[in-house]
C-alpha cells in the first residue's frame, strides 16, 4: 500500500526568514520604498568625506576623535542619552505642570528641554561622523534617522520658543509629538547598531587557541606581503617587516572587512572597505572609522614553522 506521507525539500533561511515584529516589518518596507533618501545621502556623504580628508591630515584627527578613538567605544551611543534623557525629564515635568501649574516645574522644564538640545547637536555630529562610512540599506536607514532627530530639533527649538513666548499648553503639545517621534528615531538607531553592526566590535566574540598552532612554513612568507591563516579557526593576518613577523585578526573590527586584502604601510595595515588602521605590532588603532583595537598573536617560530598563540586584550 501506497504512503500518503509527502516529503518536502529543506528550505534555506533565506526562503523561510524569520517572523520579525510588525514594527521592524513595517520600517524595512518602509525604508526599501524611500529610494529618494539616496539622492540625500550620497552627496551628503561624499561631502562629509572631503571635509575629513585623509588619514594623518589634521581634519581627519578631528574624525577619528568623534569617532571615539580616544575612548576606545564609539562616541555617538554615550552622547544620544543626553537628549533622550533630558528630554524625557521635560516630559514628566510638564505632565506634573499640566496638574498644577508650578512656576518652578515649568522653569525645569524648559532647563530640561534646553539641554536636550545641546545634547541633540553633539548627538548630531558623531552619528554623522558614523554613518558616513555605511553604505546599502545601513546608509539610508541612517539618512532617516538624522532627518527625524532633525525634525524633533525643530520641533523642540518651537517648543521652547513657544514657552518663552508663554504659550506653555501648545508648546507642551508640540515637545510631546516630538517625544514620540524620537523613540521610533531612537529604534532605528538600535536597529542600526543591534541588527545591522554598526559601531559595534566585530571581533568580539572571535575565539582562539590558548596553545601555539602552527600556520604557515616560516620559509613562505614574504616580507612586507599581507598574508592570511588560519589559527584555530580563527583568521589572522601576517606581515614581516625587516627581521620581525606580527599578526592580528585578520577581520577588521569596524565592519567585518578583510584586512589581508588591505594595504600595509608605516606598520599601520589599512582596511580596504573604509580606510580603518591598525598598528600591526600591537592591534592598536591607528585611524578611525574602527574605535577597536585588533586582536593579536603571539608568535614563535619552531622547525621552520610559524605558529600563534591569540593574546588576551589588558
Amino acid at each position: 500500500m501506497a504512503s500518503d506521507v509527502t516529503t518536502t525539500q529543506p528550505q534555506s533561511w533565506v526562503d523561510t526568514p524569520p517572523n520579525n515584529p510588525p514594527i521592524r516589518k513595517a520600517s524595512a518596507n518602509l525604508i526599501t520604498h524611500m529610494s529618494w533618501l539616496d539622492k540625500l545621502s550620497n552627496p551628503l556623504q561624499r561631502g562629509i568625506s572631503q571635509l575629513f580628508g585623509q588619514p594623518g591630515q589634521f581634519p581627519y584627527k578631528i574624525k577619528d576623535a568623534l569617532n571615539g578613538v580616544w575612548l576606545g567605544h564609539t562616541l555617538h551611543p554615550v552622547l544620544v542619552s543626553i537628549p533622550l534623557g533630558a528630554w524625557t525629564a521635560t516630559m514628566l515635568l510638564d505632565l506634573a505642570w499640566l496638574s498644577e501649574e508650578d512656576e518652578g516645574t515649568a522653569r525645569n522644564a524648559d532647563r530640561t528641554m534646553w539641554l536636550g538640545l545641546a545634547g541633540a547637536g553633539a548627538s548630531a555630529v558623531t552619528g554623522a561622523t558614523n554613518w558616513v562610512d555605511t553604505d546599502g540599506p545601513e546608509q539610508r536607514t541612517g539618512m532617516l534617522h538624522a532627518l527625524l532627530n532633525g525634525s524633533v530639533a525643530i520641533m523642540n527649538l518651537s517648543s521652547t520658543l513657544m514657552r518663552l513666548g508663554g504659550l506653555r499648553r501648545p508648546a507642551i503639545a508640540l515637545s510631546t509629538g516630538a517625544y514620540l517621534v524620537t523613540l521610533y528615531s531612537a529604534y532605528l538607531g538600535g536597529e542600526l547598531s543591534l541588527s545591522s553592526g554598526v559601531g559595534v566590535n566585530h571581533v568580539a566574540w572571535e575565539g582562539g587557541s590558548d596553545d601555539f598552532v602552527a600556520v604557515m612554513d616560516e620559509k613562505d612568507l614574504q616580507p612586507g606581503k599581507l598574508t592570511r591563516v588560519d589559527v584555530a579557526g580563527i583568521p589572522a593576518v601576517l606581515i614581516k617587516d625587516g627581521g620581525s613577523i606580527y599578526a592580528i585578526a585578520a577581520t577588521c573590527s569596524h565592519l567585518g572587512g578583510p584586512l589581508d586584502e588591505g594595504k600595509y604601510e608605516d606598520g599601520v595595515v589599512y582596511c580596504p572597505w573604509h580606510g580603518s588602521g591598525f598598528h600591526m605590532c600591537d592591534g592598536s588603532v591607528a585611524n578611525s572609522p574602527a574605535v577597536y583595537a585588533q586582536p593579536t598573536f603571539a608568535i614563535r617560530t619552531r622547525n621552520g614553522k610559524i605558529e600563534l598563540r591569540r593574546l588576551e586584550h589588558a
